[in-house]
């Protein structure tokens, strides 16, 4: 995701939210846009997107001379219905998040710190020593801040989903009153990041508190009770449709479990619109991927056989280089968080659960399929993990990581899968059926960390390359 559509996301939502939970009344002006700029951090043009959005929803009115004034009229009954509205239905994802960000969250957040530069470091320090009135927390913003630095689009647009769903990040500070700064002496990363933590941590608490007794008094009249919950959702896929690349994802997926062999041509269109349940036309798009990646080609009059060898992938189409962009993106993601979720997630489920762990990694070695295991892992966190919030995030990288099977085949030549991974998923079994889950943690840790150095520069080369020519 792009900074500046990120910011413009942070601007709209957090002024939708101040005007519907009435923290801006009815004839009210907001902000200029040379301040709602200096609070962002953002170009004037990004933020006059984001009023005109808000006029449209007709919540404010845009004057050019003038800054902004709230049309919004309602009243305070009104204003307690919006936020029951919008609350009660997400309590149970906003009251996991402390959890899901310990697991998710924080591993990027000390990967951004880690790759911070000094003129970046600086800049934080100087918005932490002086905090500018009226803006998202400050430990909010500056997480933002820090996972920019790490060039992971899907990385923060994790974050600012997140944050989305929450909502109360953007109401405090109601009275727009100067946030609170940052004291220490030092100027050390670890003291500062640390006591950000803390500050977040009475920040959250408190407003989870909040939260919880404003329903207690006014959801019975609002909310039906045993009313179903709204999970957390996020896309990946920007400015493009979907559903064709969720099915090049379960194609590969299904060639990678031996659903579809090498040499054999795929089902026809209608077919392969059946089975996939979605239109004709989705799944021409998808083949056409299928044969830029190098793992089809199609012939006039006979239909797409999948090769035998996977030929080069064609880089020069845009969605090929997004795509393993958001691949490689994926993996550093994984490689950072899979040792705290997986052992959390084996932590917490049944023995039976486990069991089925176990026994799905010893049957690949002795089917001598020890590739399959990235996709099998990452299932059970998907299924089993009790956070809704990792679950969702995990689910849409194990999409993502399907896109590397082309790449991966093509990069070992003529050495099989199960070749390349055989020795670390055995070692990888061994302590599941011992029941070593922080050894299993930390070798899936390692593998993943691996696998990204490898496939990262090997992609990097590959996609210059193609700029060059």
């Amino acid at each position: 995701m792009l900074l500046e559509s990120g910011i413009y996301r942070l601007v709209y939502e957090y002024y939708e939210a101040r005007i519907l939970f009435g923290y801006y009344r009815y004839g009210e002006s907001l902000p200029s846009i040379n301040r709602i700029c200096d609070v962002f951090q953002m170009a004037p043009a990004t933020v006059r997107n984001a009023l005109t959005l808000l006029e449209k929803k007709g919540l404010i009115r845009v004057d050019a001379r003038k800054t902004a004034k709230v049309i919004y009229k309602t009243t305070p009954e009104e204003l307690r219905k919006n936020a029951v509205k919008y609350f009660a239905p997400r309590e149970a994802g906003i009251q996991e998040l402390c959890e899901s960000g310990k697991l998710l969250l924080e591993p990027l957040w000390q990967e951004g710190v880690r790759k911070c530069g000094e003129k970046e470091w600086q800049w934080f320090m100087d918005a932490l020593s002086s905090p500018l009135s009226g803006a998202v927390s400050m430990p909010v913003k500056f997480y933002y801040l820090v996972l920019h630095g790490m060039g992971n689009g899907m990385a923060l647009n994790f974050y600012w989903e997140i944050i989305g769903y929450v909502r109360f990040p953007y109401l405090v500070n109601r009275e727009e009153k100067e946030a609170e700064r940052y004291t220490g002496t030092e100027n050390n990363r670890e003291q500062v990041v640390t006591w950000l933590h803390e500050q977040y941590a009475a920040f959250y608490f408190d407003a989870v508190k909040d939260i919880k007794a404003f329903l207690r008094q006014h959801e019975k009249a609002v909310f039906p009770e045993g009313a179903e919950q709204v999970p957390f959702y996020c896309s990946i896929y920007r400015q493009r449709p979907q559903l064709c690349y969720t099915m090049v994802s379960l194609v590969i997926r299904d060639i990678n479990r031996g659903v579809y062999t090498a040499g054999d041509y795929l089902p026809s269109l209608p077919k392969m619109a059946e089975i996939y349940d979605v239109s004709v036309s989705t799944v021409r798009r998808t083949l056409s991927l299928l044969n830029s990646l190098g793992l089809t080609k199609s012939y006039q009059g006979k239909g797409t056989q999948i090769c035998k060898i996977v030929r080069s992938m064609d880089f020069s189409r845009p969605e090929i280089r997004e795509s393993m962009r958001l691949y490689l993106e994926s993996l550093q993601i994984l490689a950072l968080t899979i040792r705290r979720i997986s052992y959390y997630t084996l932590q917490h489920t049944s023995e039976e659960d486990r069991r089925w762990l176990e026994e799905a990694f010893v049957k690949m070695q002795r089917k001598g399929k020890s590739f399959y295991s990235f996709e099998t892992c990452l299932f059970f966190i998907e299924e089993k993990c009790p956070l809704s919030i990792v679950r969702e995030c995990y689910g849409k990288m194990r999409e993502m990581l399907a896109w590397g099977y082309p790449f991966t085949m093509l990069r070992l030549q003529e050495r099989s899968l199960h070749e390349e991974y055989e020795e670390r998923i055995q070692r990888a079994a061994e302590e599941l059926v011992r029941k070593d889950y922080e050894a299993f943690s930390l070798e899936w840790e390692s593998l993943l960390k691996h696998e990204e150095e490898i496939m990262r520069s090997r992609l990097e080369r590959h996609l210059t390359a193609e700029k060059e020519e």
